[in-house]
């Protein structure tokens, strides 16, 4: 095994650790895979297709907080899976909603689905919405387009799903919108310093489950960055 990976691997299990017993001594809140789990939370998709970004409502009814990471991913089979690209601690008894991006362009959002909670993202899928302005719309539209070009190695179908449903809420031809992607693909090879061939090398998921231990994605991110795996 690599010896970077086992590194990883030691640090993020040392990590794992102690941020659950620092978790359990402060009663900061529980994650939204483990309040998912506990039929405690409700994720419901907001937003139209073709927003950017895309509203969830997140309700709490369980006795806990519930910690919000940004990076999770969240799934439905038959409307768009989203990654959720903010903070936030959702107390007991209430709801609040939270902003995404969508993760595949070829699906739909189809408003009232019930999402659910699945792995972490990349860290090249955090890279992007890290330095992303989600409040600035056209700021957002690229960044999300740079989030399919990860997803989908590249090759985006401008006239399908999500990504067709953009060009009709932003008011754009198709042609604009295969232009657009066709820049996303370009500042994504360059951001990570790629070549073509290396787009199809990209992760959009992380290889490690850590979606249940809250801030650890970011750590692993991290990582994986400094040393290069």
């Amino acid at each position: 095994m690599n010896i970077r990976l086992i590194l990883v691997l030691v640090v993020v299990t040392v990590f794992a650790l102690g941020s659950g017993t620092i978790s359990f001594i402060s009663g900061s809140g529980i994650t939204l895979n483990q309040a998912y789990n506990d039929k405690n939370v409700e994720i419901t998709q907001n937003t139209v297709a073709g927003t950017i970004p895309h509203i969830i409502t997140l309700k709490n009814n369980g006795s806990r907080p519930v910690v919000v990471d940004k990076g999770v991913i969240l799934k439905n089979d038959y409307s768009q899976d989203l990654v959720i690209i903010e903070n936030k601690k959702i107390n007991p008894g209430t709801n609040d909603t939270i902003k995404a991006y969508c993760f595949e362009p070829e699906q739909k959002a189809i408003p009232g689905s019930k999402l659910t909670p699945s792995s972490m993202a990349s860290s090249d899928i955090m890279e992007i919405i890290d330095s992303s302005n989600p409040s600035e719309l056209s700021n957002a539209t690229k960044s999300q387009l740079e989030i399919w070009i990860v997803v989908d190695k590249g090759e985006v179908n401008a006239s399908t799903g999500e990504a067709a449903a953009v060009v009709q809420t932003q008011k754009i031809r198709s042609n604009q919108m295969r232009q657009n992607l066709t820049a996303a693909r370009n500042d994504v090879i360059k951001r990570f310093n790629l070549t073509s061939e290396g787009l199809q090398k990209l992760e959009s998921t992380s290889r490690s489950n850590t979606g249940n231990i809250p801030g650890i994605s970011n750590l692993l991110s991290w990582l994986q960055s400094s040393l290069g795996i």
